[in-house]
């Protein structure tokens, strides 16, 4: 309604406000009451179904529904805001006023005309009224008293009330939300397994493009087996990252492109290699004449070497083409087993020169040196293909085990201890050659025993001589070892030693580094090979065989070429004192060599996992760190 209304109206509609006000806080907190507990409802819920299927954004969702709940009661408190009428039908409802102001807004809408201030025509009870005149009378009093009702009802009329039946809802939803919420949940294990594969599949997903980045860089040719592979590669790592879940699919997937991998490995590759490096070394010495070319055994250092072999060839002598013609048949064999192509060039090109063909020599010289360097690089693919192969079967134990679940094993070890005997060393001096590993009596010093022991050992040597020596001591020892040689000795000693031990082994495992010290009769001797050993492994086992000097270092090639003979043999007699042959090396400095050759070897080739989890823990095992 517009323009100026009767200030009874007004007083009505301004009395009416607070009560409005006070009406929607009332209806405000209904609804809150219902949200509340809807909200705790849909709590309980989303951790029960939780609890039965893993839900990784369960964390989320149970944030995001008081959210929505907080939107919605917003969005209704909106909607819940009464109007003036609904105010005065309350307002009569609970303030007991029989429907005064309801009636007074109702007849302000049904006579729009009596809604304005009176006009000051007197009112007054008259029955000789007409019907309007009575009719304003009536709407002027009635709206009167509803405003003098209004005025008195009371303040607090519509004070804000609990109800009941959310409130209920919502203390049971809360009182079982509590331990639902406290109280481990069994798919977290499941979870953590999901994430954990996703986590991991987007790793060797990476993984895999680096070996692909790799392989493209060594391809020479879209043919080229590895630029094959690293297609596939790449197609592996963008399955992997579109679909890190699938654990079944990718490792199907990675085990596909392994197998691919390895189907084009030459088992024999690195005999090749190790031929090819021996073939090219003893080429650069047979073209230069020097006895130290070419050590390393570089395939395109030996090329070159023929090149220039096949400039001189008008200049030497009959003498020297044959010398020269010797020198590479007898290098067939090697030849032959580093390539087949590098044998036939080596055969035509010896022929050539033997028969004072320079041409043809040059141009079988030639052969032979793109033969040994397309051989190194089948080497270098079948090396490249290999190690691609060993880094999927990596990747492929590395998804595997990041589903399954980690599980921890434990066991329990016993190991006794007894009483050690104790013996003094024997000394003797022996005469003869060069000495032997090996063991005897009176010519080597016995070492100090400890309780009882067998050992077994086996060694190869060849001497000659005589010597004789004489030793005491005190201790006890078993032994078993082969060998090979011829001489003659002779000795005597004495010794006596007394030990007790008492052992028993069992359990699960440990992860001890050290489980402790004890002697057990019949068992395997201390050394630095065996498992839970001490740190500190004492002067006498501190040393193994390792005559780097003569036999060279893990990764040399091992490979020397040679023809068949009759061989001679002579024998001999020699007095003098022994000297030590620096074959036994602290134990300590060879390890890392061993170990580096080791897992060079393992990157190289195709080796199964069964097999390089046994080499990793055998050398774990043999470290001296521990």
């Amino acid at each position: 309604m517009t323009g100026p209304l009767d200030p009874a109206l007004d007083a009505i509609r301004a009395d009416l406000r607070p009560h409005r006000r006070r009406l929607w806080l009332r209806r405000i907190v209904r609804r809150a009451w219902l949200v509340c507990g809807t909200v705790l409802v849909a709590e309980v819920v989303l951790f029960a179904l939780g609890r039965i299927v893993p839900i990784e954004v369960l964390p989320t969702i149970a944030a995001a529904i008081p959210v929505m709940g907080l939107v919605g009661l917003v969005w209704l408190a909106g909607l819940a805001r009464p109007t003036l009428g609904e105010t005065a039908l309350a307002v009569d409802a609970e303030g007991h006023l029989g429907d005064r102001v309801a009636s007074a807004l109702a007849l302000a809408v049904s006579f729009p005309e009596l809604a304005v201030p009176a006009d000051g025509t007197s009112l007054e009870d008259d029955d000789s009224l007409d019907e309007s005149l009575q009719t304003e009378r009536f709407v002027r009093r009635q709206r009167a008293d509803a405003a003098a009702a209004v005025r008195l009802a009371p303040s607090n009329l519509f004070r804000p009330r609990t109800s009941r039946n959310p409130a209920a809802i919502g203390l049971v939803a809360a009182l079982l939300l509590i331990p639902l919420v406290l109280l481990p949940n069994p798919q977290d294990a499941a979870i953590a397994q999901t994430q954990n594969v996703r986590d991991e599949a987007k790793q060797q997903a990476d993984r895999i493009d680096e070996i692909a980045k790799d392989l493209e860089t060594k391809g020479t040719s879209p043919d080229d087996p590895r630029t094959r592979l690293a297609q596939e590669l790449r197609d592996l790592a963008r399955q992997l990252r579109e679909k890190p879940e699938d654990l079944k699919l990718n490792l199907a997937k990675v085990s596909t492109a392994e197998t691919s991998a390895r189907s084009q490995l030459d088992p024999a590759n690195e005999q090749r290699a190790s031929s090819l490096a021996s073939l090219s070394r003893s080429l650069s010495r047979a073209a230069t004449g020097q006895p130290n070319a070419n050590k390393d055994g570089d395939p395109k250092t030996s090329a070159e070497d023929l090149k220039k072999l096949g400039e001189k060839l008008d200049e030497l002598t009959p003498a020297e083409r044959k010398d020269l013609a010797a020198a590479l048949a007898e290098l067939q064999s090697a030849a032959s087993q580093a390539s087949g192509a590098a044998g036939t060039a080596l055969r035509d090109a010896a022929q050539s020169i033997a028969q004072g063909n320079n041409a043809a020599a040059r141009e079988a010289l030639d052969r032979l040196g793109e033969a040994i360097q397309g051989a190194e690089r089948n080497v270098d693919l079948n090396r490249d293909l290999a190690r691609a192969a060993s880094e999927l079967q990596d990747a492929r134990r590395n998804l595997a085990n990041s589903g399954q679940q980690g599980q921890g094993q434990q066991g329990t070890g016993q190991q006794g201890a007894g009483q050690q005997g104790q013996g003094q060393p024997g000394q003797g001096q022996g005469q003869g050659g060069s000495p032997v590993p090996g063991a005897g009596q009176g010519g080597s010093p016995a070492p100090s025993g400890q309780g009882q022991g067998q050992g077994q050992g086996q060694g190869q040597g060849q001497a000659q001589g005589q010597g004789q020596g004489q030793g005491q001591g005190q201790g006890q020892g078993q032994g078993q070892g082969q060998g090979q040689g011829q001489g003659q000795g002779q000795g005597q000693g004495q010794g006596q030693g007394q030990g007790q031990g008492q052992g028993a082994i069992g359990g699960g495992g440990s992860s001890a580094s050290h489980l402790g010290t004890g002697n057990s009769a019949g068992g395997p001797p201390p050394g630095p090979t065996n498992p839970n050993r001490s740190a500190d492994l004492g002067e006498d086992l501190s040393s193994v065989f390792a005559p780097f000097d003569r036999l060279g270092k893990p990764g040399d090639p091992s490979y020397i070429a040679g023809t068949g003979g009759d061989g001679q043999s002579q024998q001999g007699n020699q007095t003098g004192q022994g000297d030590n042959n620096g074959a036994f090396t602290p134990y300590q400095q060879v390890f890392g060599d061993f170990y580096d050759y080791a897992l060079t070897t393992l990157d190289r080739n195709y080796v199964p996992l069964s097999v390089k989890d046994f080499v990793r823990d055998y050398f774990s095992s043999l470290d001296p760190s521990n």
